[in-house]
């Protein structure tokens, strides 16, 4: 009787540490490895690696919310037919608004692993070419993308992995494609 009295404390115990509410707020910078797929057959692109740096507010137990503001560069090589090319330079505000699950929610002071997904809200702010034929207006400057990811909390430091898939076109005309980019993250929370 006695051990179960015990076990019965026990999983009310670890059950109410599961669903319990926790705030963070964190900070985070990382480099991304975009991978640019074009559908004009005038126009080719080579990928290079950026960065992202951003915070986040998170909250929840066992299953969480989070959002927040994200600065992203995407650097890729675009080659036109007539044999023009050059580097861009897409500098995007994002606003990722993401819902997961916090897998060793009983132990995340000390040691947390966390699987995620959902939307991500992009504004395209600049788009620095050294190639004549790109501009700014040349790409779509609202978007929406979808992003997976997983993480680590080891105290009060994380590191995250994901990738973000772009579901509209990365061009406002003349051209169709898709910016997806693969990212890492390592960051702090308090």
């Amino acid at each position: 009787m006695k051990t179960r009295i015990i076990s019965v404390l026990a999983i009310l115990l670890i059950s109410s540490q599961a669903f319990s509410q926790s705030k963070n707020v964190g900070f985070y910078i990382g480099p991304n490895f975009s991978n640019i797929t074009i559908t004009s057959p005038e126009l080719t692109a080579k990928n290079h690696s950026g960065f992202q740096a951003g915070a986040y507010y998170r909250k929840g137990g066992f299953v969480y919310g989070q959002m927040g503001l994200e600065y992203l560069r995407l650097q890729t090589d675009f080659t036109a037919n007539d044999s023009l090319s050059g580097k861009v330079h897409l500098n995007r505000l994002q606003l990722p608004l993401y819902g997961g699950l916090n897998l060793l929610n009983f132990s995340k002071k000390i040691l947390n692993v966390r699987g995620y997904a959902g939307p991500v809200i992009t504004y395209t702010i600049s788009a620095p070419s050294f190639n004549p034929d790109f501009s700014l207006t040349d790409f779509s400057r609202f978007g929406i993308n979808g992003t997976v990811g997983a993480g680590v909390d080891v105290l009060i430091f994380s590191l995250d992995a994901g990738y973000t898939f772009g579901l509209n076109n990365l061009f406002s005309s003349n051209f169709n494609g898709k910016a997806d980019y693969a990212f890492i993250n390592a960051g702090i929370k308090f």
